[in-house]
């Protein structure tokens, strides 16, 4: 009945306006008691007013957003920036990942890589405990020859205190190589554990390429959750559970950004999460973004956007 009401109005409107003014611009807006007014010119006292630009059948054909305030200018810049953080999070996980599918075409070929290397370095440490042996019974030998001149009450001789201290010297340098075979050891195997956990995301998420949702609105609010290193894996991970629940279908994964399918209908959310590190704490922060259109506009203003956003702001508790 509302609706009728409006086009009633509408329609008696266009009646009334001189040709010229049918032929131009016809703009509707809402004032702060809800008052809805049409005309071809916008007072002044309402020109920072949301409004929209109708055409001659009273069709919406173009919306202009109403006048920021600076507290939504101040979070537009945040927003944009870290919009600029995503794009280099992106082109730099895109970049790796091309380079593993270029030198993988399989979890196999993973795992061939990784039995190779790692058998590789056993080889060493084993050829290194080997000296280890060695090295400790000569060490071990001259210790007793000084301890032989000590119980007989002589010095001991400079030539066997150079001989202790060159064994010991070549015994700690070949327990910090089995050291340092053993610690790249672990670091090659992490890294072809996930590179394998890579692979397997990149060949079971959309072949779409990901784009940071640039064309679309942002909602203005943002989700933003801190903590510490020893945290940051289990908030991150509830972070990721909690998009999954709210029903928007993830399209890219990485280790610090996820992304949604871009929004497409004036129903439709897309939402981005980042994982931003720095010295002291990092940040997961949550975007939300909708269509750029009347509908998409309305979505992310609704109860529904801002209730996520605050849900999500609870999850560190």
């Amino acid at each position: 009945m509302i609706k009728k009401n409006h086009l009633l109005i509408l329609i008696l409107i266009l009646f009334t306006l001189p040709n010229g003014a049918i032929a131009g611009k016809l703009y509707k807006w809402v004032d702060e008691n809800g008052k809805i007014s049409f005309s071809d010119k916008v007072p002044p006292k309402d020109a920072r007013r949301e409004r929209e630009e109708l055409n001659e059948t009273g069709r919406t054909i173009a919306l202009k957003d109403a006048a920021k305030t600076p507290q939504q200018i101040a979070q537009l810049k945040k927003i944009v920036a870290l919009q600029q953080t995503q794009e280099t999070l992106l082109q730099t996980q895109l970049a790796q990942d091309a380079a593993l599918l270029k030198t993988f075409r399989s979890k196999e070929d993973i795992d061939a890589l990784a039995k190779s290397k790692l058998e590789m370095i056993d080889s060493h440490i084993s050829i290194a405990a080997g000296q280890s042996e060695i090295l400790k019974k000569q060490l071990i030998l001259h210790q007793k020859a000084a301890a032989n001149f000590e119980r007989s009450g002589k010095a001991i001789p400079k030539k066997n205190v150079s001989n202790i201290e060159s064994a010991q010297s070549q015994f700690d340098k070949n327990q910090h190589e089995i050291a340092d075979f053993k610690r790249r050891k672990s670091q090659l195997a992490e890294q072809l554990a996930n590179d394998k956990s890579r692979f397997h995301t990149l060949k079971t998420q959309s072949t779409e390429t990901p784009r940071i949702h640039s064309e679309t609105i942002p909602s203005l609010l943002l989700g933003e959750l801190t903590c510490s290193t020893p945290s940051c894996d289990v908030l991150w991970a509830k972070a990721v559970s909690f998009i999954d629940k709210a029903g928007t279908k993830i399209t890219y994964r990485s280790d610090n950004l996820i992304l949604t399918k871009t929004p497409k209908l004036s129903k439709d959310r897309g939402i981005s999460l980042t994982k931003i590190e720095d010295k002291n704490h990092t940040t997961v922060a949550l975007d939300i973004r909708c269509a750029d259109s009347k509908g998409g506009k309305a979505t992310c203003k609704n109860e529904k956007t801002t209730q996520l956003v605050n849900e999500f702001n609870q999850l560190s508790r």
